[in-house]
C-alpha cells in the first residue's frame, strides 16, 4: 500500500514537527510531503529524509512567511498531486488537511482546526494582521470547512481538539494523545532556584504576561526560544529574566531538570512542554485551558492530602496578576519528583505509535 505523509511546513521546531517525526519513523516506507522545508530551522531528523516540497519552497522559509501567504499556500496544498497513493496521513494545524487522496483514503492527525480563521482574536490578538483578515473571514471559513471534507477520518490530539473539530467542521474524530520522548528526560538531584519558560516567542504564545509577572516578583526566570516577539520581550524584561535563545536538546533537558518549575502561558495548546517538565521531575505552573487540562493533574487546595499527587498549579486568567498568585500557591505545595516522572511516563512515543498503527490498520480492515 503506497503511503504519503503530509505536514503543513517544516520550517521551525515545535511540538507538531516532533509528532510528524514520530509518524515518519512509524511509517518509514511513506513518502514525505510539505509546503516548504528549511533544514536549518527544523529537526535534524529530516536532513536524512527525501522531502518533497512545493514551488513555494523557493519563497517561504519561516512560519511568518507561511502565515502571510496563507491564501496562496492553501491553494498550492489543495492542488498537490497525491493520486498515486492508497493512503495519505496529514499532520495538520492549518493547510495539510486540504490535500486530496483522490484514489485512496485520507486520515488527518489534527492539532486544531485552522486557528487563524476560527479563533483569530485568540491567535492574533489585536494585531494589524488579525484585523486585516476580518473582512475575509466568512469566505475563508467556508473554504476551510469545504476543504476539511477531503479528510475521510480525523484523529484529534486531544478531547479539546475533538470538541472543536465537531464545532467548526461538524465532523467526528478519534482521539490519540500526543507523546513525548520520555527516555530523553530525567530528574536532577541538584535543583536550582530559577523558573523556566520554553516557547517560540510569538504573540499568541502570550509570553508577555509571564515576563511582566516575573518583573514584579523579582524571581529568576529563564526563557528558552526565539521568535518575532523576542526583541519586544527583551525590551520590557528586567535583569532577573535571562533569554537563552535556541538551545539544543541536551541543554534543554538539563534546564528542565534543574528548574524549580516550568511556566506555561498559551491558550490554544496541547501541552507537550508540561509533560517534558514532569518527565524531568519538575512541576508546572500553567494556564488551565485546553489540552493541558487533559495531561496535568492540578493542585487543589480543598482536597489537601486526599487528592491524587499533583503535577501542576493552574491559573485561569491570562494575566500578570493571575500568574503571580499561582506562583505564590506553588511555593506552598510539596511536589514529589518520582510521582511527576511516573505521571509523564504514560505519554511515551512507543505507546503513541502502537495506538496510531493499530487505529490505521483497523480503519482499513
Amino acid at each position: 500500500m503506497r503511503t504519503a505523509l503530509v505536514h503543513d511546513a517544516l520550517c521551525c521546531v515545535g511540538g507538531a514537527e516532533r509528532i510528524f517525526k514520530y509518524l515518519c519513523e512509524e511509517f518509514e516506507e511513506a513518502d514525505i510531503y510539505t509546503l516548504c522545508y528549511n533544514p536549518n530551522e527544523t529537526l535534524e531528523f529530516f536532513k536524512c529524509k527525501e522531502i518533497n516540497v512545493t514551488w513555494l519552497d523557493k519563497l517561504i522559509k519561516t512560519p511568518q512567511g507561511l502565515r502571510l501567504s496563507f491564501p496562496i499556500a492553501a491553494a498550492v496544498m489543495k492542488n498537490l498531486d497525491l493520486s498515486k497513493y492508497d493512503f495519505v496521513i496529514s499532520s495538520s494545524a492549518s493547510i495539510a488537511k486540504y490535500v486530496s487522496a483522490k484514489n485512496g483514503k485520507h486520515l488527518s492527525y489534527c492539532y486544531y482546526p485552522t486557528r487563524a480563521l476560527w479563533e483569530p482574536e485568540k491567535y492574533f490578538g489585536n494585531s494589524k494582521l488579525g484585523r486585516s483578515l476580518n473582512p475575509f473571514l466568512k469566505y475563508y471559513r467556508e473554504k476551510d470547512k469545504k476543504l476539511a471534507n477531503r479528510v475521510d477520518q480525523f484523529i484529534a490530539i486531544s478531547n479539546d481538539t475533538k470538541k472543536h473539530i465537531k464545532k467548526y467542521y461538524n465532523r467526528s474524530s478519534h482521539v490519540i494523545h500526543c507523546p513525548i520522548e520520555t527516555e530523553n528526560f530525567s530528574p536532577s538531584n541538584n535543583k536550582s532556584d530559577y523558573f523556566l519558560l520554553v516557547s517560540r516567542l510569538l504573540k499568541w504564545k502570550r509570553v508577555d504576561y509571564a515576563v511582566k509577572a516575573f518583573n514584579e516578583l523579582g524571581l529568576p526566570l529563564k526563557i528558552i526560544g526565539t521568535g518575532e516577539e523576542e526583541e519586544y520581550l527583551r525590551s520590557i524584561a528586567k535583569s532577573n529574566i535571562e533569554f537563552l535563545g535556541f538551545v539544543d536538546d541536551k541543554q534543554l533537558t538539563v534546564e528542565y531538570s534543574k528548574a524549580r518549575a516550568v511556566i506555561f502561558t498559551p491558550l490554544l495548546e496541547y501541552g507537550l512542554i508540561p509533560l517534558e517538565a514532569n518527565a524531568s521531575g519538575t512541576p508546572v505552573i500553567a494556564y488551565g485551558y485546553a489540552g493541558v487540562t487533559e495531561t496535568m493533574v492540578p493542585y487543589n487546595s480543598e482536597e489537601g492530602m486526599n487528592q491524587q499527587s499533583p503535577t501542576a498549579v493552574f491559573f485561569y486568567e491570562q494575566s500578570k496578576e493571575a500568574l503571580i498568585e499561582a506562583v505564590k500557591v506553588f511555593e506552598e505545595v510539596d511536589f514529589v519528583s518520582e510521582d511527576l516522572v511516573e505521571h509523564a511516563s504514560k505519554w511515551n512515543v512507543k505507546s503513541f505509535k502502537t495506538k496510531f498503527r493499530t487505529y490505521t490498520s483497523n480503519y482499513f480492515d
